[in-house]
């Protein structure tokens, strides 16, 4: 947020906090000791008050931050890590309880609600770099179903099965070491071994899970407990984060890609009657709110929670994507984003009539407008990736970047992959006299460009 709708108590706890770290830069000592005499919920208040590398370096001031981490929302705990980098945060991580390490790795180990085994091995790599008390520690938050889901293809018994469930049955798990398991993984490897020295329980819960569960109740499981948590247990504001980049189905909207290139703007009778035509740089959004409080069709009420909502969804895309929402640049980028985007769904299920965009709104979410114009967007963007990263076009003997095309067309699929970053798209609507602000008949000639080059691939 930005400092005027900041409280002044917030802005006061920051300005002393960074007093306290230029301090520490020339005499570290003078500042541990001050920072002492803060007392814990001095320390505490200042530290919600911080975020990234400030709040990295104001826990760093204590003797032993154990016990300020753990005073940490998980929701803050967590976005200090983000911003930081996992690496970075590794003296938080260890400081963390076992129920916050919980809530971070129900998020950080899942893409668009998958386990992402990628993530997945870089964090088990972090936690072996832990001592065995700090691990432990660690290990007691996990999610014993994720961990069994991840080993699942890469560790199988090396000794009889029957006799393994057997003993299991029997809850003789303790008979069994990393040894009666093989695996071609040099990192599930060097794991199991890990987990065996550091908490024989959890090996054991995990060698059950693995030998003694089918693969379906076990992610089954790993996904409702997940989704629990994250609604239960402090992370609602990422759940929703989360939510509002799924992809939606743009026909249950009655939208449909047009066959032939549309004009910019759109000539709908209500559109042009704007004298000045500004709906060629102003979001379409902007432009129907502001007809419908002219002409009377919209409250000022209604305008009002259109603002609050935008405000509340660009928090919401600087939290998807790992941004600083402290910082004002990264805020009116993701409002932008937020109108931008927002634009071109209301522009597209309106066909560009402002009256109908009025009722639209009136019936409609803001949210639901959002997620809509990522989609759409999201799509031409994909579609034009996977073209360019298309095998066929060097096994054709093409040139690279897209050369084999005709010069307008290239430039407009290159653009459509631009279109991939939520940031690009902000800056079509930054007020530059040079930028193209992204609209829906600009999307839809940007998807027009794709299909042309798909279409003149397949003909080679």
């Amino acid at each position: 947020m930005d400092n005027a709708s900041q409280p002044a108590s917030e802005i006061q706890l920051q300005h002393e906090a960074q007093s306290l770290l230029k301090l520490a830069e020339t005499d570290r000592k003078s500042a541990e000791l001050a920072f002492e005499k803060l007392g814990f919920d001095r320390q505490l208040e200042t530290a919600l008050a911080l975020t990234g590398d400030e709040l990295h370096e104001w826990l760093m001031l204590s003797h032993d931050l154990t016990e300020l981490v753990r005073a940490l929302p998980p929701e803050h705990l967590h976005h200090a890590v983000r911003l930081i980098g996992e690496e970075d945060a590794l003296s938080l991580l260890q400081a963390a309880s076992s129920e916050q390490m919980q809530q971070l790795t129900d998020i950080e180990w899942f893409t668009e609600g998958k386990l992402d085994h990628k993530k997945v091995r870089r964090w088990l790599e972090l936690l072996m770099q832990l001592n065995e008390d700090e691990c432990d520690q660690a290990l007691q938050g996990l999610d014993v179903n994720a961990l069994a889901h991840f080993l699942r293809n890469k560790v199988k018994p090396a000794i009889d099965r029957d006799n393994l469930l057997l003993a299991l049955h029997l809850n003789q798990r303790y008979l069994f070491t990393p040894d009666d398991l093989e695996t071609r993984d040099d990192l599930a490897r060097r794991f199991m071994d890990f987990l065996y020295a550091v908490d024989r329980d959890l090996f054991g819960e995990m060698l059950g899970l693995l030998v003694g569960e089918e693969d379906e109740v076990v992610e089954a499981d790993m996904q409702a407990g997940r989704e629990d948590r994250l609604l239960q247990r402090g992370f609602p504001a990422l759940a929703e984060a989360e939510f509002l980049l799924e992809m939606v189905n743009a026909s249950a909207y009655g939208i449909v890609w047009p066959h032939a290139v549309l004009p910019s703007p759109l000539e709908g009778e209500a559109t042009r009657s704007l004298q000045t035509q500004s709906a060629a740089k102003t979001p379409f959004l902007l432009s129907a709110l502001a007809w419908g409080r002219a002409s009377g069709a919209l409250g000022e009420r209604t305008e009002r929670e259109f603002v609050k909502e935008s405000a509340a969804l660009a928090n919401s895309l600087l939290l998807a994507h790992s941004k600083d929402s402290g910082k004002p640049e990264n805020k009116t980028q993701s409002l932008l984003a937020v109108q931008v985007l927002s634009s071109i769904a209301l522009e597209a299920v309106a066909l560009g009539s402002l009256p109908s965009a009025v009722e639209k709104l009136k019936a409609m979410e803001l949210r639901e407008l959002f997620r809509l114009g990522w989609s759409l967007t999201r799509e031409v963007a994909r579609d034009a990736w996977l073209l360019a990263m298309d095998d066929r076009i060097g096994r054709a003997g093409l040139e690279r970047n897209l050369k084999w095309l005709p010069d307008s067309v290239r430039e407009a699929v290159l653009e459509a992959e631009d279109m991939m970053s939520w940031i690009k798209i902000a800056s079509t609507a930054s007020g530059d006299p040079v930028a193209k602000l992204l609209t829906w008949p600009r999307l839809c000639r940007l998807r027009h460009a794709v299909d042309t080059a798909q279409a003149r691939l397949l003909a080679l």
